[in-house]
């Protein structure tokens, strides 16, 4: 329950158009296709340390949740904390990550929470690591891109603890 209150919360401060008194947001298919895409996109440059390819699939400012909020207001600060967090799975023999499980929920028109689980193999094809993560998605200018993280432990969450 707390992962979803910080999850509302959140989304108000991104999109502070946001009312809980508006309709539902509705994406057309094609939205929810260039937001899969897009993932796509981010994690296979993610996999690859395509830094240049990665850049490209975010937007910043660009709000974390690692114990506290974080936001970082620059590409140059948040492809920063990406090269440190990838470049460290490299001395867990790291390959690739996989997208297994997807949810998205609209939030606007421009706006978008993806609940995503993945997979972490390391290069002999063994499972690293089964997480997920909630991705705020924002389209600007026309395209989509990944403009907020929030972490969240499989077994936990949706419990009150």
């Amino acid at each position: 329950m707390r992962a979803a209150c910080i999850i509302v919360v959140a989304a108000g401060l991104l999109c502070p158009r946001i009312s809980l008194a508006q309709k539902a947001a509705r994406f057309e298919a094609s939205d929810k296709t260039a937001i899969e895409q897009l993932l796509d996109r981010y994690v296979e440059a993610y996999s690859a340390k395509d830094y240049t390819k990665l850049r490209e699939q975010l937007q910043a400012p660009f709000v974390r949740f690692p114990a506290g909020w974080e936001v970082l207001e620059t590409l140059d600060d948040l492809m920063k904390f990406y090269r440190e967090q990838r470049d460290a799975l490299d001395e867990q023999s790291y390959a690739r990550s996989q997208f297994v499980r997807s949810r998205i929920t609209p939030l606007a028109g421009d706006r978008a929470l993806v609940d995503r689980t993945y997979r972490r193999y390391r290069k002999d094809g063994t499972l690293l690591l089964e997480a997920g993560a909630v991705y705020v998605v924002c389209k600007s200018s026309g395209a989509w891109k990944v403009c907020g993280l929030f972490p969240r432990d499989l077994e936990g969450f949706g419990k009150v603890y």
